[in-house]
């Protein structure tokens, strides 16, 4: 597996509120990209705070890891986040999403995965987890709203070969827009 994470803050500030990571736990590996409302140190304390909290809970189950989050971060200003779950022995990505982050799989075709809407740490109506099948070489693409919603990562003709650093640095690159902080987060399944 490949992991590469790219990030921008918003004038150049020296907090970002938008950050990801990604753990690897009980033959799973888990991929979390969190965007803290607004801009600045406060934003970046929300989203580090989520990332602290999945940190911590890995073995949990998507619902229960959203739940104990939205609560856990109820001082903070709340965030926008999404996870996704490899289980490469399956070949699944479970994923799930609040607020206005993005994530796609892009193999053969590209699956663009939904999120429900809301906040954590601000309270959120429902979480609605989907699993889809994830092949060998296939890229997983998560960013937040500093990105445009619906870059294309296909138009890359070199996307599923390329380096993810590279590749997550050129999506920030082409697609970020002046007006927010960005993250996103690449990850390649391994050919066989």
């Amino acid at each position: 597996m490949q992991i590469a994470i790219a990030k921008r803050s918003f004038l150049n500030d020296p907090h970002c509120g938008d950050q990801a990571d990604y753990w690897q736990s009980g033959g799973k590996t888990i991929l979390c990209i969190a965007d803290g409302l607004g801009h600045g140190e406060h934003a970046e304390r929300a989203a580090l705070a989520a990332l602290d909290y999945v940190a911590q809970h890995l073995s949990e189950p998507l619902p229960s890891l959203f739940a104990g989050c939205n609560t856990a971060i109820r001082h903070t200003r709340g965030v926008a986040m999404s996870i996704a779950v490899v289980d490469e022995g399956a070949g699944t990505l479970t994923y799930a999403g609040i607020g206005n982050t993005c994530a796609m799989v892009v193999g053969e075709r590209t699956v663009r995965l939904p999120g429900n809407y809301g906040i954590v740490g601000g309270g959120y109506r429902r979480l609605s987890p989907e699993t889809v099948p994830l092949t060998p070489g296939d890229l997983v693409v998560m960013y937040t709203d500093g990105i445009e919603t619906y870059c294309d990562v296909s138009a890359y003709h070199d996307a599923r070969r390329a380096d993810v650093q590279q590749l997550a640095e050129r999506i920030l690159q082409d697609w970020c827009r002046e007006t927010d902080d960005a993250a996103v987060l690449v990850f390649r399944k391994e050919l066989a």
